[in-house]
């Protein structure tokens, strides 16, 4: 029985992936070895990012305190460390480190559950399991009982399974309480919601709390530096979000606007774009107007659209673009399974620069770009940058919190060594503010 959480070494990855690792961390002195444990392992905070329109980020953290002292008496351990701070230099995000982690209980119960891929690494994030990421539960597991829980890096645990799962790819996440049975999962209703057990010793130590949709989400560091790049205020700004589904972004910028000016928010995906809605309902936001829409086709190259609240929208329309682009998502983590199309991968960059011709299209003289990605790959970042650069000779590429992140990798092909101070890049180097892999960077569009 598999009874310790595994770590996917190098070996497990592909060749094309190793190599694409080794060019792009060559000149940070990283080894192969190094990057792939960043990549497989969480991040050791939690950032929560508070929604300033309802309450105040001590309020937040005090909840969130407590919620973890009642933990602590639960489990009898009154030695488990951690902290919860405003990051010092994000006013609105929350930073939550891990709990002393050979303080924990890992010692294996004899009930478990197993979880598929998605679940354990939101498990492995400080998230509590949710329904309906539960793939099988023991038929003797009962609520409130303590079990352990297993993600099936394998994909072979089908749903419902009532046996025991033996197989050498089941990955140990850490213990909890269950919180619904195998009746309640199983039995009746195809789309069981809620808690199905609470997450109290991860692996990885970062504590779980559930707080009212209201105060805010758990939202990845460098997404919380994105939101602020675009350098929005209450000045009636009029703003777009290109691919704004989930809403993350979307309403974290609508915050930082205090409601004031307005968002056009736009996604292709019906389905997701529920989610920007249910955000917004969520956090009280008014300012932000949502699209069905393909941004690959959003500019009214052809003028026929009489309706500027509506794509497609005219050129120099906007005061702030985003682009949160598609993207090879490899800056993920923890990656417990890496898969890489190799054909996919390649395709990206091109995907990504005729977004990028409408986002400079669309954003007025004197407007700001914000160009963002949640991958490591220099195609899809510095390069990028460097096309841009050369292509549009009226964007110029300014300068981001530099108290945040790195600097972006300098290479032939991509930036030199002065314009990686104005990007943001967040990888393996960043040990302090471990986060996802991400880049991010700004520009400003010259006025005429």
């Amino acid at each position: 029985m598999m009874r310790q959480a595994q770590v996917v070494r190098p070996h497990n990855l592909d060749e094309y992936l190793l190599n694409l690792l080794k060019s792009i961390y060559k000149t940070r002195n990283l080894s192969v070895e190094e990057v792939s444990q960043w990549l497989t392992s969480a991040p050791l905070n939690s950032y929560f990012r508070v929604n300033t329109l309802k309450i105040t980020p001590l309020e937040v953290m005090t909840s969130i305190n407590e919620q973890i002292s009642n933990l602590k008496r639960l489990k009898n351990n009154e030695k488990k460390q951690h902290s919860v701070r405003v990051h010092k230099h994000l006013s609105d995000c929350i930073v939550i480190s891990p709990m002393d982690k050979s303080l924990l209980d890992l010692s294996p119960k004899k009930e478990e559950v197993i979880v598929d891929i998605a679940t354990g690494q939101s498990a492995l994030r400080g998230s509590h399991i949710f329904a309906p990421g539960i793939m099988a539960m023991a038929p003797e597991v009962q609520v409130d009982s303590f079990i352990s829980v297993y993600a099936d890096l394998a994909k072979g645990c089908k749903r419902g399974y009532q046996k025991y799962y033996d197989n050498p790819m089941k990955m140990f996440v850490g213990n909890g309480i269950a919180k619904m049975n195998r009746r309640q999962l199983f039995n009746g209703d195809m789309n069981p919601k809620g808690i199905a057990v609470e997450m109290t010793d991860p692996t990885t130590g970062i504590p779980s709390f559930t707080l009212p949709n209201e105060y805010g989400m758990l939202q990845n560091l460098p997404s919380v530096v994105t939101g602020h790049a675009l350098d929005v205020n209450e000045n009636n700004l009029k703003v777009l979000d290109m691919c704004a589904a989930p809403g993350n972004k979307t309403t974290h910028i609508a915050i930082l606007m205090n409601n004031k000016g307005s968002i056009d928010a736009i996604d292709k995906s019906k389905t997701k774009l529920n989610k920007v809605e249910l955000r917004c309902k969520h956090f009280g936001i008014q300012n932000v107007k949502i699209h069905h829409f393909d941004s690959l086709v959003i500019v009214d190259s052809d003028n026929i659209n009489n309706s500027d609240s509506r794509p497609p929208f005219k050129n120099e329309t906007f005061d702030r673009v985003l682009l949160d682009a598609p993207c090879s998502n490899l800056g993920q983590r923890p990656l417990l399974k890496i898969e890489v199309d190799n054909n996919v991968l390649k395709r990206f960059p091109a995907l990504q620069r005729k977004l990028l011709i409408n986002a400079i299209n669309l954003v007025k003289p004197g407007g700001i770009l914000v160009y963002s990605t949640c991958t490591i790959t220099l195609e899809e970042n510095e390069h990028n940058v460097r096309w841009v650069l050369e292509k549009f000779p009226q964007m110029e590429l300014i300068a981001i919190n530099s108290e945040v992140g790195s600097p972006g990798i300098a290479t032939q092909d991509g930036l030199n060594k002065d314009l990686c101070e104005r990007v943001r890049r967040f990888g393996p180097e960043n040990a302090e503010e471990d986060s996802i892999g991400f880049f991010i960077s700004k520009f400003q569009k010259k006025a005429q």
